[in-house]
């Protein structure tokens, strides 16, 4: 559990950024769920030059400063990409299981059987394992 001491050093370093700033980085900060000092301390490192509201007391390196830069980006791609699976696995996990069902039911036909197994006998052992999945949202 995060302390309150973390925290505060937290909103230290944030007050140290531009409010424009300081809100990009608690977005990242929330979506990417990652409210330590460290990745704050990143964040404030890989602010391009006008929006830190003073001079760091160490300068970072160009490479430093360029290599955050490029790590934030990426960190922020892979946020927009989780969200969409997010979005997705609801409706998804919903399609899997109608489709659980049908299987199930056609594997209990003994005709659907006889033409797969004359026809696409490899199917038949795919059809089997997904309509005896217990559970489909974490298969």
């Amino acid at each position: 559990m995060k302390t309150l001491e973390q925290f505060a050093k937290v909103f230290s370093i944030l007050r140290q950024m531009k409010a424009v700033r300081q809100i990009e980085a608690a977005e990242l900060m929330v979506g990417n769920k990652n409210h330590m000092v460290q990745f704050a301390n990143a964040m404030l490192a890989a602010t391009p030059p006008p929006l830190p509201a003073f001079e760091p007391k160490v300068a970072a390196s160009p490479g430093t400063v360029e290599s955050m830069g490029r790590m934030e980006r990426e960190l922020a791609a892979l946020q927009m990409q989780t969200s969409a699976v997010e979005d997705s696995y609801g409706p998804d996990v919903l399609y899997l299981t109608i489709v659980k069902g049908h299987l199930g039911k056609w594997l209990r036909n003994a005709s659907v059987v006889r033409w797969l197994a004359r026809h696409r006998p490899e199917y038949i052992k795919e059809f089997q394992r997904i309509s005896e999945t217990a559970d489909v949202g974490t298969a």
